[in-house]
């Protein structure tokens, strides 16, 4: 009779287990959908901001370099919250330079880049929010018992948001989400 009960116990166990191993990898196959979206809505970004530069420079007929370091973006150990504040500051040109030439405004070529560049913008405005909701749950459910012992076993360790802030710290000026 003990040994049924202890078997019995066990198995509740287990399938307790499972339950909560199901929903840590349900969100980290989310969160990695996600990152992949982001990543290649970034890359896609930074392709837009190299073809701006092109018309850019046919159009307001230089040949000098519009966006300095853009080339050197080609980083691969860069992650995707350093390539999005990078990418920020050549957007921020990309736009000075949008008001500043009223030629630009005219031609449709650069037109059509200007609209794709705002069309990642809220893509990514998107992507980031969902992200950080996903990375919430996950640095949520990963100190969560019994999880917490899969996370010490397989290492894991807290998503950052995507504003690279830490929830943990004691920092309570900066914002977080």
């Amino acid at each position: 009779m003990v040994l049924i009960i202890v078997a019995l116990v066990i198995c509740i166990i287990l399938f307790i287990w499972n339950i909560y191993v199901d929903k840590l990898n349900f969100i980290t196959i989310k969160l990695n959908a996600i990152e992949e979206k982001i990543n290649s809505t970034l890359l896609k970004r930074k392709e837009l901001i190299k073809d701006s530069e092109k018309i850019i420079k046919e159009v307001v007929n230089t040949k000098k370099e519009i966006y300095v370091g853009l080339s050197n973006l080609n980083d691969k150990d860069m992650n995707m919250m350093e390539l999005d504040r990078k990418l920020l500051v050549y957007i921020s040109e990309f736009y000075l330079i949008k008001e500043k030439y009223n030629k630009l405004q005219k031609n449709e070529e650069f037109q059509k880049v200007s609209f794709k560049i705002t069309e990642t913008e809220d893509l990514l405005n998107a992507y980031k929010d969902y992200y950080n909701d996903k990375a919430s749950s996950y640095n949520k459910l990963i100190k969560s018992f019994p999880i917490i012992l899969i996370t010490l076993f397989k290492r894991k360790k807290e998503k950052l948001f995507f504003d690279k802030k830490n929830l943990g710290d004691s920092d309570y000026d900066e914002f977080k989400y």
